[in-house]
């Protein structure tokens, strides 16, 4: 039996094991308390704690990623681990792999990409997204007794590995992977009110394509819409959950956009405790509730942060005791720290200016031509050079710098104000901010390895056949699992990022190309 146990979790139990795959229960949400499961789930986390404790089957755990929605070291430390057995994958740095250690469990089992686990009549598969900007998996249950397949990728996106995939685990009965955007643009950006709109909507509108794609290419019985989106409960992001436009669309709106799109596939959107049973060859759900739609209504998130207020004024407070001009001096060393192992073949033209809400009239800026990081006035004037902006409050970084949250998380909880111009996304300078400075090596080694692969396929667009090259910049996609759009845009499956093939192969809205050449000569 498969139940859904919140966020991106489910639980798959069968007569002598169960496997909980992501258990994101902690009452002290993720990305140091910026989000929260939504519907809530904490009664089913106390529930579940108690049946490990009482149960005589073996007991498995899947962490997909080192994500605190997924990965929740403070809910995983209640639970009784000499029962667990846990289950990650094998990542080129083993971070997962080290804290659940710690953790003194029963095992560990770092995964391989692709390597079959036996567990009596099953057979597990992880699939896994290896790179310095994204490092994730995806999770494939074989039950080969109850002759069910349950691909989760929660909020891996391999869509350009399915048909690998299937290849490899056959037929898939019921696909889950997630549906909404959970990224800080354009939520973190100073944008106009229509422009925030406008760039959210086309977000929104790629997002359900790509998935529709991905569950056209597996082509499940069932589909399972998880992995978010999540809550704000802290009062300076509370307003993001009633904004009228942006990337956090309900599961309910999703399903509804499927109705129109895909009739082969049922589409059952969950709540902590819903459970799916197979019999027969047909999946059914059953909820614990009747009013499925109610568990989504907005209205009640005042009473949910009520009930998590103390947490949440205990954070806010201990932000008190951080003192802005310390907290500055400590983040120079940090960024330089990260800067002195950020080396690229190609040069660019960007400063970077990163700034504290509390201290005015001076910020740190890295100018990534030379590769040098100096403090100046706040408003340091910048000539013919790209500019990218951020803006803190001492306390919230200060956290990051004494080991609360990692750079990833930091810029996860969204509270950071960002500004670009122009607004062109930088894989480089992404990278720079996000990863943790032992990572900025291996991260810029993997950058250059992008840029100096050659090799090519042909795509047709408008009649017209492009050569362009095989791996997407951004983070090494094979493109040629993308997809046509207008007629001259070339779209990869992974991020949907999109090259336009009448402008040399030219990345829409960021730094970068596929170096198209019309191979009819003229374009016509």
């Amino acid at each position: 039996m498969l139940t859904f146990t919140g966020h991106a979790g489910f639980k798959y139990e069968t007569d002598d094991f169960y496997i909980l795959m992501d258990p994101w229960m902690s009452r002290y949400g993720a990305f140091d308390q910026s989000w929260y499961q939504f519907p809530p789930n904490h009664l089913l986390g106390d529930h579940l704690k108690e049946e490990i404790s009482a149960v005589s089957k073996e007991v498995y755990i899947y962490i997909s990623h080192e994500h605190k929605d997924h990965f929740d070291i403070p809910y995983l430390k209640t639970l009784d681990l000499s029962k667990v057995t846990f289950i990650t994958p094998k990542f080129r740095r083993d971070h997962v792999v080290s804290e659940l250690k710690k953790l003194s469990p029963k095992k560990v089992i770092a995964q391989e990409d692709s390597a079959k686990l036996s567990i009596g009549s099953i057979d597990l598969y992880l699939f896994l997204d290896d790179n310095e900007l994204n490092r994730d998996s995806g999770i494939c249950i074989v039950d080969n007794k109850e002759e069910l397949t349950f691909l989760n990728l929660n909020d891996c996106k391999v869509y350009d590995r399915i048909p690998e995939i299937k290849d490899l685990v056959g037929n898939i009965n019921v696909l889950s992977c997630q549906f909404s955007g959970a990224v800080f643009h354009p939520v973190c950006y100073e944008y106009p009110e229509k422009k925030y709109k406008e760039i959210s909507e086309s977000k929104v509108s790629g997002k359900f394509n790509s998935v529709k794609k991905v569950i056209e290419t597996v082509a499940p019985s069932v589909y399972i819409p998880a992995a978010g989106p999540p809550v704000f409960l802290d009062e300076k992001l509370f307003h993001i959950n009633f904004q009228e436009s942006n990337i956090f669309p309900s599961p309910l709106k999703f399903k509804e956009y499927l109705k129109g799109e895909l009739d082969s596939v049922e589409v059952y959107v969950p709540i902590p405790g819903s459970k799916f049973v197979n019999k027969d060859g047909k999946i059914s759900v059953s909820h614990p509730a009747d009013d499925i739609e109610s568990f989504f209504d907005k209205t009640s998130l005042n009473d949910y942060r009520d009930s998590l207020s103390p947490i949440l004024k205990q954070r806010e407070e201990s932000k008190n005791s951080y003192k802005p001009e310390d907290v500055f001096l400590n983040l120079f060393d940090e960024l330089k720290m990260k800067l002195s192992d950020f080396v690229l073949t190609h040069k660019m033209n960007v400063i970077f200016q990163f700034s504290l809400n509390e201290i005015v009239d001076k910020s740190i800026y890295v100018d990534f031509s030379d590769l040098s990081i100096f403090i100046d006035i706040h408003d340091y004037k910048v000539d013919n050079k790209d500019i990218y902006e951020i803006s803190t409050d001492a306390g919230d970084i200060g956290r990051l710098l004494d080991g609360y949250q990692n750079w990833d998380d930091f810029m996860l909880s969204f509270r950071h104000k960002l500004h670009r111009s122009p607004d062109i996304y930088q894989v480089a300078i992404n990278g720079f901010l996000t990863m943790e400075k032992e990572d900025i090596g291996a991260f810029c080694s993997n950058l250059m390895r992008l840029e100096n692969q050659k090799e090519r396929i042909i795509v047709s667009a408008g009649g017209v056949d492009y050569s362009v090259d095989k791996f997407c910049p951004h983070l090494g996609s094979d493109l040629s699992q993308g997809w046509i759009e207008d007629d001259r845009y070339l779209v990869c499956a992974k991020h949907r990022w999109m090259f336009d093939l009448e402008d040399g192969g030219q990345a829409v809205d960021a730094d970068a190309t596929i170096n198209a050449v019309d191979l009819d000569g003229d374009g016509s």
